[in-house]
């Protein structure tokens, strides 16, 4: 994609946020008016969630064994390659050791979906859904998962790694457990590595950049970098940045006009310009790593199977987790889709969606789902139990389990509001990287406009 091409201006509809992040298309998207549906959204959820009471005493039950037969649907959005082959093989695997439960998998796209059927009284007992859940929790269509915890040995706080902990946590209430777990990293060609006499992975942003320059060729395209605010927030974490001025939790306002965001994006801005950076989506930049055409891509774990398969043995793929800042450490964040429970069922549906997702977050489940799919282990459990010979040739794996352990992971905001500001920094950054606008310019609009949504935000 030519430079001219990235340098117009975006704004993207949080109802298709998911597929704008995966497609960053600056000349055709959509206008800022569109990114003001969640209100009404909401307004539709709340008018609908006081027709759902059937499941309310659900949250506040202890759980109890399913005694008679009882089947429930599952949302998720996994439609295929690896990872939709895993979904199906433990489902089958669950259902056939649980007979007293069938779990009946319904491939849609959830996130978009599920506010209109909670509006219409017509939900799934269960749904994988992104992490733009707040409007789900404000108005009040979800079941709380924190009294089934309560009776878990194995999904603890002390065994929930905290980034996945606090992911769907307000208030206390845990609304959504995460069902996928990735972090952001980035591959390489060791090949390549070895031919510029680049022996060991960059730690640091300033050592990624040197380790640029000595791989630019006429033929070598340094660094691919995938185009969305999840994969630029890990170096403004980094650089001592936060997501929200109270942090990275809930809050009312955004954190950008600030010495960490002006740094990562004069960064950026200084790769792209000399060449040694490109911008494109996650499909193109594996292709062009496996062609041998690109040095370094910028993904998460769950690509890296696909990556693998792009590359077909021809080199031999390593991966290292996002460098560290000006802080010293490194900084990541946990994306993925969530299980959530929305109310309008019979105690005993719910209790069978929990017990499915216990299940699913146990050792032996988190061990197929992470090496078949390279999705990062969610426990510390989980962790433990990859094979080291299987983490020793899945470099991807290895380094989002890193991540996954360190204590500068953290999930996005669950606010309401916060798809909006992610969309706004996707915009503000590629003017800025570009040169489309100033930096300075750019960051000041992110910080008005992002204080313009999150002003709007309701508590939850």
């Amino acid at each position: 994609m030519q430079a001219s091409q990235r340098a117009k201006k975006s704004k993207v509809d949080p109802n298709s946020i998911q597929s704008s992040m995966a497609n960053w298309n600056f000349a055709k998207s959509k206008t800022r008016r569109n990114l003001l549906g969640s209100a009404a959204a909401a307004a539709i959820i709340l008018s609908a969630c006081g027709n759902s009471s059937a499941s309310a005493s659900t949250a506040t039950t202890k759980a109890a064994t399913t005694a008679a037969p009882v089947s429930f649907s599952l949302w998720e959005s996994h439609n295929g390659g690896p990872v939709g082959a895993a979904v199906t093989a433990l489902v089958d695997k669950f259902n056939a050791s649980h007979p007293n439960i069938t779990v009946k998998v319904v491939v849609t796209k959830a996130s978009s979906k599920l506010p209109a059927a909670i509006a219409a009284g017509n939900p799934p007992t269960l749904a994988e859904i992104s992490h733009y859940d707040g409007t789900l929790v404000k108005g009040g269509a979800l079941v709380s998962w924190n009294s089934y915890l309560k009776g878990s040995s194995e999904l603890t706080q002390s065994n929930v790694f905290p980034s996945v902990w606090t992911n769907g946590l307000v208030q206390g209430q845990h609304y959504r457990i995460l069902a996928s777990a990735k972090v952001s990293e980035v591959f390489y060609n060791e090949t390549l590595f070895q031919a510029a006499g680049i022996t060991t992975a960059p730690t640091t942003w300033a050592q990624l950049a040197t380790d640029a320059a000595k791989l630019k060729s006429s033929t070598v395209i340094p660094i691919g970098w995938k185009d969305s605010s999840a994969h630029i927030l890990p170096a403004i974490l980094s650089n001592g940045g936060s997501m929200l001025a109270g942090g990275n939790a809930v809050g009312t306002s955004v954190n950008f006009n600030n010495a960490a965001t002006t740094s990562t994006f004069t960064y950026f801005k200084n790769l792209y310009s000399s060449g040694d950076l490109v911008f494109d989506h996650g499909t193109t930049l594996r292709q062009d790593l496996a062609s041998g055409h690109m040095a370094m891509i910028d993904g998460t774990s769950a690509g890296e199977q696909k990556l693998l398969d792009a590359v077909g043995g021809k080199f031999k793929v390593g991966a290292f987790v996002e460098p560290a800042g000006s802080t010293g450490h490194a900084a990541n964040l946990v994306q993925g889709l969530g299980f959530v429970l929305p109310k309008g069922h019979s105690p005993a549906q719910d209790q069978a969606a929990w017990t499915f997702v216990s299940w699913w977050l146990q050792p032996a489940q988190q061990v197929y789902w992470d090496e078949n799919t390279g999705f990062a282990p969610e426990t510390q459990t989980g962790a433990s139990a990859l094979p080291a010979s299987f983490l020793s040739t899945h470099s991807g794996l290895a380094a989002s389990v890193k991540a996954m352990q360190s204590p500068y992971t953290y999930g996005r905001p669950v606010s309401d509001r916060y798809a909006q500001v992610q969309a706004e920094l996707d915009s503000a950054f590629q003017q800025a990287v570009t040169g489309g606008m100033t930096i300075s310019t750019a960051i000041s609009q992110l910080q008005s406009q992002g204080n313009s949504y999150m002003s709007g935000a309701s508590a939850i």
